[in-house]
């Protein structure tokens, strides 16, 4: 069997909404490998709390294989820019519960890939999936449906801000992120999951953590794909959005 396409349909889909889920698309005992070796290198283990090292630094994790690497994901990568995307490095993301807590939806979200978050580039995509099942209130990643579209008009409308010179104007500060939600955002969603399934998200949708008020870690794989030719995307914006894709 080759490697995993999208349909047609599933396309559309992603390029209106900006988003795509992939539900049971990653086998059990590749999520079972990736538990295995969370804890081993964590310290604990998920049944016994205590072992839990919340509030503590463990950073440096690294599962293997990489979310991006896997040849599914690198086929659909491949499928929507080409092989002109660079990138799948894969970052491990946790969300310890806050039992006790209140919950609430995200006010705004943000933009990956600018002074700040590790990088400085125009990000294409990004995937997202859970080592353990994700229900509401339990740390779920959070995005915007269509609002990469009112993010593409605002580059347009101030290129030079492209740079993350967004974040330097006088009244900025973190809820100002919502200047790339306008009239196509829709509601935010969270992204509710079981292991296994994945979320195709554009690199200008809207998207943001939250809290976990439930009672099992929320430990989340993020990929993220930048354009070989970044430089010159920032110097030469895609007047349409999807300049610089294949799809």
């Amino acid at each position: 069997m080759g490697a995993f396409q999208l349909t047609e349909n599933q396309i559309d889909s992603f390029k209106q909404e900006g988003y795509l889920v992939l539900r049971d698309f990653l086998d059990t005992s590749l999520v079972e490998a990736w538990r295995e070796q969370f804890w081993v290198q964590a310290g604990g283990s998920l049944e016994d709390k205590d072992s839990w090292p919340v509030g503590k630094n463990i950073g440096n994790l690294k599962l293997t294989p990489e979310l991006g690497g896997l040849l599914d994901v690198k086929s659909i990568v491949e499928q929507l820019g080409g092989e002109q995307f660079n990138g799948g490095g894969c970052g491990v993301l946790i969300r310890w519960p806050q039992e006790g807590h209140g919950w609430q939806m995200p006010e705004t979200g943000h933009l990956d890939g600018y002074p700040g978050e590790g990088c400085q580039a125009v990000l294409m995509i990004g995937a997202t999936t859970y080592l353990y099942d994700v229900d509401s209130g339990g740390g779920a990643f959070v995005y915007w449906p269509c609002s990469h579209r009112d993010a593409h008009r605002y580059f347009l409308d101030f290129p030079d801000q492209i740079e993350g010179t967004f974040r330097e104007i006088p009244e900025w500060d973190e809820h100002n992120w919502g200047i790339f939600q306008g009239d196509s955002t829709k509601p935010p969603q969270e992204f509710i999951a079981k292991a296994g399934d994945v979320i195709l998200w554009h690199g200008w949708l809207s998207h943001s953590g939250s809290a976990n008020i439930q009672e099992s870690p929320r430990i989340g794989l993020f990929s993220r794909w930048t354009h070989k030719n970044d430089a010159d995307i920032r110097k030469n914006l895609p007047q349409e959005l999807w300049d610089y894709w294949i799809v």
